[in-house]
């Protein structure tokens, strides 16, 4: 498996992404590339493009930069990410074990505290002004606090349009990546990445999740409320209910 990774930021961040690059060469992949969009001092070599970025023009766009990024890719898997996600130890071993077999992926991501982050997950209920018309809420008020779903669930297009994969991390095919760009009127903060989820659902494309790779945050990010696995009733009764629409 061949990887492009891209890695946005807006700069003076060039500590924790000297440990990103460290942490993908210490995967020993053999066929790989990095793109840095953002003010950044890392030297170009071989396998590392830096494209500055006017963070003038757009205050967050990073949409624009994951286009940019999507539009150079050379190779077939994209790993789209912020400037604060390492790789762990065997990520790659567990994407050759994971297999190849997807569009739209996520695997596990844990926080700088060791705890879990939102990784694989229904999506919360604070997204409701992006005029989403359903929420896991509606199934049950449990959905409030817990929306965490096990490694080993198996999401199906009945299922999938309840989740989302945060844009902090996520890996992607390139060619779904050129046909389903991100929404470029949409800055940071403003549920891009929520969007993009629903859209990509709206085409048959479906979240799937690769247990055996993990990444790490190099920097603490605030928990929240929903942050919390379901439990294995409740996840039963959320597929009975997705499986009787």
């Amino acid at each position: 498996m061949d990887f492009t990774f891209g890695i946005i930021t807006i700069g003076n961040n060039d500590t924790m992404i000297y440990r990103i690059i460290e942490s993908i060469k210490n995967q020993n992949i053999p066929i790989y590339e990095i793109i840095i969009v953002g003010n950044s001092s890392i030297a170009c070599e071989s396998k590392i493009k830096v494209i500055d970025f006017d963070e003038s023009i757009k205050n967050g766009w990073i949409t624009r930069k994951k286009n940019i990024i999507s539009s150079i890719a050379k190779y077939e898997n994209i790993v789209l990410l912020h400037d604060y996600i390492e790789f762990l130890p065997g990520w790659y071993e567990g994407f050759l074990k994971f297999g190849n077999d997807f569009e739209f992926c996520i695997n596990k991501i844990i926080n700088a505290n060791g705890k879990r982050f939102r990784d694989y997950t229904l999506f919360p209920a604070e997204v409701d002004f992006l005029n989403i018309d359903y929420s896991p809420n509606d199934i049950d008020p449990y959905f409030t606090n817990n929306c965490l779903l096990p490694y080993d669930f198996i999401n199906t297009l009945r299922t999938n349009k309840y989740l989302y994969i945060s844009g902090s991390y996520y890996v992607i095919k390139r060619e779904t990546a050129d046909k389903h760009t991100l929404n470029e009127k949409i800055l940071w903060g403003g549920g891009e990445d929520v969007e993009y989820s629903k859209r990509l659902h709206n085409n048959n494309i479906i979240i799937k999740c690769n247990p055996n790779s993990c990444v790490k945050l190099l920097k603490y990010k605030q928990s929240v409320n929903w942050e919390k696995e379901i439990n294995p009733y409740m996840l039963q009764m959320f597929v009975n209910y997705c499986n009787s629409k």
